[in-house]
């Protein structure tokens, strides 16, 4: 029975996937749960697993090729009706009629036809080889698995046994500086002219294809964001605030600035619900859970990983799930619930020194933060005296149809006073 592997949707807002790297060629024998490709979409680089076993019959889409959903990516046969066991099973099965006809050889067959005659003739020949080929396939998958390619022809042109190395790629992944440490421990020199011009050639190739891929994310994203602009009426609300405290507590803490206005955030949407909607069949729904966004910049293209369940974490918590989706986005490891479900999104550009700026929302929900850099700004204290304090710029972009200036104004009050009093986030 043929198994058909199709291009999943692995998002809400997924309309097509690009095949960035197959993981077995026709013949191989997967099991359910192998990791079978990457596939890229929308929103980030994922692996896709077997849901069956069985064996690959053909691979109909290529390295590269971008498909709408639904579109058909390889066929298997079952583990049970492959077309290598199939082959072994008749040829067993007519073994005793055989047994009794002589071999004859034509004519006109050289020695060498006649050899392979009498070879196809062997079925047993053939079952114990396909049986000694098994656990060679399954070794051979088990490495592809966690060997990068660039590593993988490398420690076959220098004779690297990979099972024996550590990984310091995501998830244990064995990549190309790995085989070159391992090298010069071992004193082998892999610098002669092929050498070089082999890794000259891979690079530029894998920059090519890191190239390629970015401007499919950044098409994908063009046209979601010309459509947020086109169709959603945005209306923008301005703060400054006094990070004064912010900035002395985080030192002792640990923590960074944006963990604090997750914090603040979370704690401003629980007294404006509303500002937790989203925009569907042409009214504002409240959301019940606040999930959150992060706006995360990488050399694929921008990701938005969703912290989930923000209400029920605490400001430490908030911290370590916000660093863990960052890593996982610039590795390349984002999973699709990562980015599901996000009612409200953080774009924080602070560290790239801009003041401030204008986001896009991003549908269906109601709003977007836009959070600027933090710099020294000449203040007017309690006393009517000059200071300088390190002010912040934040800016709300919300969706006219279900927030007003009013609601944006309000919300904004709140998240500043929360900001410029930490010590209630922190006891949160």
């Amino acid at each position: 029975m043929s198994i058909e592997i199709t291009m999943p949707k692995l998002s809400d807002t997924m309309e097509e996937g690009t095949v960035l790297q197959w993981h077995l060629k026709p013949g191989d024998r997967v099991k359910r749960g192998d990791v079978i490709a990457e596939v890229e979409t929308d929103k980030a680089a994922m692996e896709m697993e077997a849901y069956e076993d069985g064996v690959v019959v053909e691979l109909k889409v290529a390295e590269g090729q971008t498909v709408p959903v639904g579109t058909l990516l390889a066929v298997l046969a079952s583990g049970d009706e492959s077309a290598v066991q199939s082959s072994v099973e008749t040829e067993q099965a007519d073994l005793p009629a055989r047994e009794q006809e002589p071999k004859e050889v034509p004519q006109s067959a050289s020695g060498q036809d006649a050899a392979q005659e009498v070879a196809r003739s062997e079925p047993q020949h053939l079952a114990e080889s396909a049986k000694e080929r098994q656990p060679e396939r399954k070794e051979r998958d088990a490495k592809r698995q966690v060997v990068s390619p660039a590593a993988r022809r490398l420690a076959d042109k220098q004779g690297v046994d990979v099972s024996k190395l550590h990984g310091s790629g995501p998830g244990g992944r064995i990549i190309l500086a790995d085989i070159e440490a391992h090298l010069a421990r071992a004193g082998t020199s892999v610098n002669s002219e092929r050498s070089i011009e082999q890794a000259v050639s891979e690079t530029h190739g894998r920059e090519r294809r890191s190239d390629q891929r970015a401007v499919k994310i950044r098409r994908i994203m063009a046209r979601k964001m010309t459509d947020s602009w086109q169709t959603v009426p945005h209306f923008d609300v301005t703060f400054s605030v006094d990070m004064t405290d912010i900035i002395r507590f985080r030192k002792d803490l640990g923590l960074t600035i944006n963990d604090f206005i997750l914090a603040g955030v979370t704690q401003s949407l629980l007294e404006y619900p509303w500002v937790n909607s989203w925009w569907i069949d042409g009214e504002a729904v409240e959301q019940p859970d606040i999930n959150i966004a992060l706006a995360i910049a990488t050399d694929r293209g921008l990701y938005n990983p969703v912290i989930k369940h923000c209400a029920e974490l605490s400001l430490k918590e908030l911290s370590r799930t916000a660093n863990e989706l960052g890593r996982k986005a610039h590795a390349g490891k984002l999973a699709p619930e990562d980015l599901e479900g996000g009612t409200f999104t953080i774009s924080n550009m602070g560290m790239l020194g801009v003041d401030s700026f204008r986001a896009i929302i991003t549908p269906p929900q109601a709003a977007v933060l836009a959070v600027g850099t933090v710099k020294g700004e000449v203040v007017v204290d309690e006393s009517g005296e000059p200071a300088v304090a390190p002010i912040m710029r934040m800016t709300l972009a919300a969706d006219h149809r279900i927030l007003d200036g009013a609601d944006a104004a309000e919300f904004m009050a709140t998240l500043k006073s929360y900001l410029e009093a930490p010590v209630i986030l922190i006891s949160q």
